[in-house]
């Protein structure tokens, strides 16, 4: 039986313990005497996904503060400790290390790019110290105390794959840069479109820091392409995509763009017609999502964008508080054990972790960002998706 709370009801009725009671949670008086849970945050603040990194420490600040009204985590207030991994493997794995071995953290959580969670992931795995990763990402990871609140492959391109076919075209070449989510990707991208009818025609990888696309674009303007799917990322996406549209390209463009990037990085306008799957955007008209904003705008700034890595990270550290409760207990085996047996009332649905594997059920959409480039709306809801794993059976 799964135990479901949304906590923004909690907070507007101003009983979060009596509710909390009311459930049949039990807190163990060893956990009412602890005065904080310590969560440590590894977010990229500086380097190639600064872009991104603020946005998702402000998802889980906002998290925090929604908990932290509602009794914290079973009577303990929740205390986020943030390290800047600057985007990079030693950064990451010092952070990680520092939280674990210095901080005494309860649980670590954050990180972006694959090298960043790669890194995470060598020091929590030994530590058995539970990480929950946002950040839609390859797959491959398995892990007993790896948890991913993101997407994977089969859950963004396999749905999207025949809607691509059907309403934008048949052939794609792809850009990409030169890391795993990328490449892991593109084989992901090539066998859908194969199953829909499509064809990937061609695909370029390009390394941090590139700053000339231009014979990209003038293969892809030979090769004459439907659609072109770039999966270039942070400070380069933008560099490619003012190239992009300098080049005059006339192919519909599928991009790892959000409103978060879009806003902040982008000149307006800029990103007006290109297409991105993610679980989440801001558009998705519920009232879980509308709280989650005005929270979040609120706390923030009232021209603030959120997106869809740091809806994740939210989501995650809500999961591991119902878990901990559930449990009642903060031993990270134990918090374990309890996480398939809670969902959360998310902004863009209902999600719950798969116990066979450790990642998220989660929901697949296809935005179209507006003419202003900034916000997206949904042009297809493909539902909630289960994560199927064949290379993680726990």
């Amino acid at each position: 039986m799964k135990t479901m709370i949304n906590r923004r009801d909690l907070l507007k009725q101003g009983a979060g313990a009596a509710m909390l009671a009311g459930t049949g949670l039990s807190f163990p008086g060893i956990l009412r005497a602890a005065d904080t849970v310590k969560v440590g945050l590894s977010i990229p603040v500086t380097g190639l996904q600064a872009i991104l990194g603020e946005t998702l420490m402000n998802c889980y600040k906002l998290a925090a503060d929604e908990l932290n009204a509602a009794n914290g985590i079973a009577g303990r207030k929740v205390e986020l400790i943030v390290e800047d991994n600057q985007t990079t493997t030693k950064g990451a794995v010092d952070k990680a290390r520092k939280l674990i071995g210095q901080d005494k953290v309860d649980v670590v959580m954050g990180t972006i790019i694959s090298l960043e969670r790669s890194a995470t992931l060598s020091v929590t795995s030994r530590a058995k110290k539970l990480f929950f990763y946002p950040t839609n990402f390859e797959g491959g990871e398995c892990d007993r105390y790896f948890v991913a609140t993101g997407p994977i492959p089969m859950q963004q391109v396999d749905p999207m794959a025949p809607w691509i076919v059907e309403s934008l075209g048949k052939t794609v070449y792809i850009m990409g840069s030169d890391y795993a989510w990328p490449r892991k990707m593109t084989e992901a991208i090539t066998a859908a479109l194969e199953k829909a009818g499509g064809k990937v025609v061609g695909a370029d990888f390009y390394p941090f820091g590139t700053q000339d696309f231009g014979p990209a674009f003038q293969k892809i303007k030979d090769s004459k392409p439907d659609i072109v799917w770039s999966m270039v990322v942070g400070n380069d996406a933008v560099t490619q995509l003012k190239q992009y549209r300098s080049f005059d390209m006339r192919q519909p463009l599928i991009a790892p763009l959000d409103e978060v990037f879009n806003k902040d990085a982008l000149p307006p306008g800029v990103a007006a017609g290109t297409y991105a799957p993610q679980p989440y955007w801001m558009s998705i008209d519920s009232p879980a999502n509308k709280a989650f904003i005005d929270g979040f705008r609120q706390r923030f700034g009232q021209d603030k964008m959120v997106n869809g890595i740091g809806e994740a990270g939210y989501n995650g550290l809500h999961l591991y508080a119902l878990a901990a409760e559930k449990a009642g207990s903060f031993e990270d085996a134990k918090v374990l054990a309890a996480l398939p047996s809670v969902e959360f009332d998310a902004p863009q649905g209902k999600v719950r972790i798969d116990g066979s594997n450790n990642h998220c059920v989660v929901n697949s959409f296809v935005g179209k960002a507006k003419d202003d480039g900034v916000g997206y709306e949904v042009v297809k809801s493909f539902g909630a998706i289960e994560p199927v794993t064949p290379y993680c059976k726990l």
